[in-house]
C-alpha cells in the first residue's frame, strides 16, 4: 500500500474521455438520480464544487439547477470534451484543471463540493484522510462523497478474487463509518445516504453537513 498519489486514472486522452462519456446509460441514469436525492437532503445551495468533474454529467445537471458551478479535473481531455456537452447544453460552468489534494480555493469557499466515483480508487487510509481534509475545507455547508461499500456483492467478489487468483483489486471499498470518522475530524456529520440497497449497489453517495 502505498501513500503516494497516482493520476493513472486521470483521463487525459481524447479517446479515454469520450469513451467514458458513452456509459452505460442505464447506470448514468442510476448515478444523476442519485446525486439527485443527496441534494434533496441538502437546503439553500447556490455553489457547487464538481471536484473531479470528469466530462461534466454532474456539473451539467447543477448548472440546469441554475447553481452556480466550478467544475475542476486535472484530465485535459475531459475537461475540453465537458466544455463541449457543457456548450451544448447552453449551460454556464466554469471549468478549470486542478489537484484535489492542493486546492486554491478558500476556505468554506463553496455551498457543497461533490466528490463522486473517486474515493474507492484510493487503498491507502492516508491518502483518503487527505483528499477528505481538503475537500471539507473549501466546503462551507455540505459533502456529497460516493464510496464503494465492502458489504456488496461485487465488493465481496472483488475479495475472493483476489485471494483466489491474486487479480488486483482496484477499486476500494470503505465502510459508512469509516468515512465518517474521517469526516467527523473535519467537523461535518452525516445527513444521509442515497444509492440502494447496499448488498446490490456497491456505489453508495453520502451526504455530511458541517456542524
Amino acid at each position: 500500500m502505498s501513500d503516494e498519489i497516482s493520476y493513472a486514472r486521470v483521463k487525459s486522452q481524447v479517446v479515454e474521455a469520450e469513451a467514458y462519456s458513452r456509459r452505460n446509460q442505464r447506470r448514468h441514469q442510476h448515478e444523476m438520480t442519485m446525486i439527485a436525492n443527496a441534494m434533496k437532503m441538502t437546503d439553500n445551495v447556490k455553489t457547487v464544487l464538481d471536484a473531479p468533474c470528469g466530462v461534466g454529467r454532474a456539473s451539467i445537471w447543477f448548472a440546469q439547477q441554475g447553481l452556480d458551478v466550478t467544475a475542476i479535473d486535472l484530465g485535459e481531455a475531459a475537461l475540453a470534451l465537458a466544455a463541449k456537452l457543457a456548450a451544448k447544453a447552453e449551460v454556464q460552468i466554469r471549468f478549470e484543471s486542478q489537484d484535489l489534494f492542493s486546492l486554491p480555493y478558500k476556505a468554506r469557499a463553496y455551498d457543497a463540493t461533490l466528490c463522486f466515483r473517486l474515493l474507492h480508487h484510493f487503498e491507502s487510509p492516508a491518502l483518503r484522510s487527505r483528499l477528505i481534509g481538503e475537500i471539507c475545507r473549501v466546503s462551507d455547508r455540505y459533502v456529497l462523497i460516493s464510496r464503494m461499500t465492502p458489504i456488496s456483492i461485487t465488493s465481496i467478489r472483488r475479495r475472493l478474487r483476489y485471494l483466489l487468483t491474486g487479480k488486483p483489486i482496484k477499486q476500494y471499498p470503505v465502510s459508512a463509518r469509516e468515512l465518517t470518522e474521517d469526516m467527523r475530524q473535519h467537523g461535518f456529520e452525516p445527513v444521509g445516504q442515497t444509492g440502494g440497497m447496499a448488498l446490490l449497489s456497491s456505489l453508495q453517495l453520502q451526504v455530511y453537513s458541517r456542524k
